[in-house]
């Protein structure tokens, strides 16, 4: 199961640790203890990959309570998150929910082997990072049962590793929930949702699209002239610079003012939305009428 996940290391002491396509997780690790953000989808034991990389105890910190940030809690001992998070981090995702995202997780994975042959002999995209794997086996027996209960993390809040800590910066928007962790001595910014290098899900029951844009203009304004690095928890593109940050709050503060209009399309899943096009992000909001996609 552990060819389900991609490792690199990504800066001194941390490391990505992918399920290429899916979810971006990453592992900090400091002297006496490690955090790893988000536990992905938990279709595989991300818990093992983790062992493999350092003998430190690990907390696992979900950026926010979805079920693809979660889905491995099962396997460590302590948790940590946003308070809001608790209740959906205690609870079973839904087989239905699980099932659709697997019939997506096919759906890419065929629409990969059609254009590997052509990446391998013109363009040269793909590398051991980011090649999208096969389902592990027993994908179709997947659940993702009620994780431990998370110790709940404070705005400002810094975890110390030693010799080297994160802080708990608040972010919400994409979720009443969502934070990202600053690793300020090192100038690296674990993003979660906040930050997306594609589809920015601004669709869905929990997203507050005036709160979205008010978060990044103040994490733009906070921490954007300190940053070096941001690494988003979606799409193949697991690592950005601040300019990503500058321009996705300019975005959204149009969006949000009614500056952009949008234009009808789709979200991964299908489900109509609007699509407000960015070149390379496009921020989804819901179709004039429509009821809001869930998550």
């Amino acid at each position: 199961m552990s060819d389900w996940f991609a490792v690199e290391q990504v800066g001194p002491g941390a490391w990505l640790v992918a399920e290429p396509g899916h979810v971006n997780c990453f592992l900090v690790a400091g002297t006496d203890r490690a955090v790893l953000v988000d536990t992905g989808l938990g279709i595989a034991d991300i818990g093992a990959v983790v062992r493999r990389l350092t003998d430190r105890p690990v907390l696992a910190v979900n950026t926010h309570g979805h079920s693809d940030h979660r889905g491995g809690n099962r396997f460590f001992a302590d948790v940590a998150a946003h308070p809001a998070a608790a209740a959906a981090l205690t609870s079973a995702v839904p087989a239905q929910a699980l099932a659709e995202y697997l019939a997506v997780a096919r759906e890419q994975l065929a629409a990969y082997e059609r254009i590997r042959a052509v990446d391998d002999r013109f363009f040269h995209l793909f590398g051991a990072a980011t090649r999208p794997r096969p389902l592990p086996p027993g994908a179709d027996a997947w659940t993702v049962p009620a994780g431990p209960a998370p110790a709940a993390l404070a705005a400002g809040e810094r975890i110390d590793l030693g010799g080297r800590a994160l802080t708990v910066l608040f972010t919400p928007g994409h979720s009443p929930d969502s934070i990202c962790l600053l690793d300020e001595a090192h100038g690296l910014l674990f993003a979660g949702d906040t930050l997306i290098t594609g589809d920015f899900w601004a669709h869905t029951p929990d997203t507050d699209i005036e709160r979205f844009a008010a978060t990044l203009r103040w994490l733009d304004e906070e921490v954007g002239g300190s940053v070096s690095t941001i690494f988003p928890a979606h799409t193949l593109r697991y690592a950005v610079g601040p300019s990503f940050l500058r321009r996705a709050a300019a975005a959204f503060a149009n969006v949000a003012a009614g500056r952009s209009a949008g234009v009808p399309g789709a979200d991964l899943l299908r489900r109509p939305a609007l699509r407000h096009d960015f070149g390379d992000f496009t921020i989804l909001r819901p179709m004039p009428g429509a009821h809001r996609a869930s998550r």
